[in-house]
């Protein structure tokens, strides 16, 4: 069936109830025959015992007070936000450890460095001689991005060549 038939028979029984309206007669014997008719059929139900699904149904379905509904969104909520929460401060403790890991290569690198350069100053003006100008070796010390390393290196190195002349 089309949508449109079911939205045509929808309008006319719409029509039809508004323009029919069914008058129940006012008087005791109808009513007292309705109760009867009732009756009749309640006796005649038989209740059965429900099963043990039956059971956990109508537990399941069983409407709580709003103030347990409250509870347990108060609950549901505090634990999501405890577990957010929770990995946020992971996340946080692995960025800080990653940055204090990562300062104190550096250190050892610069500390390295100025240690080998201190220990045989020469050698290390060869090598910075072995590049076709001063600016290729600024160059590969730049490259590793610590400018400190480099004005302290550039310090010991002038303090060499000032002591040799």
């Amino acid at each position: 069936m089309k949508k449109s038939d079911s939205m045509k028979e929808a309008i006319l029984v719409h029509k039809m109830r508004t323009e029919d309206p069914i008058e129940l007669p006012m008087e005791d014997l109808f009513f007292d025959q309705l109760h009867n008719n009732i009756m009749a059929a309640v006796e005649k139900t038989e209740i059965k015992k429900p099963t043990k699904w039956q059971k956990a149904q109508i537990f399941l379905e069983r409407e709580s007070q709003p103030w347990q509904a409250k509870a347990r969104k108060a609950a549901k909520f505090s634990l999501a936000a405890v577990t957010l929460m929770l990995g946020l401060s992971v996340l946080n403790y692995s960025f800080t450890t990653y940055q204090k890991a990562e300062i104190a290569r550096l250190d050892i690198n610069k500390k390295s460095i100025l240690s080998e350069a201190q220990k045989n100053p020469q050698a290390w003006s060869q090598m910075a001689a072995n590049f076709e100008n001063e600016n290729d070796f600024y160059a590969e010390v730049l490259s590793q991005k610590d400018t400190a390393t480099i004005v302290q290196l550039d310090q010991v190195l002038a303090s060499t060549v000032n002591q040799r002349l």
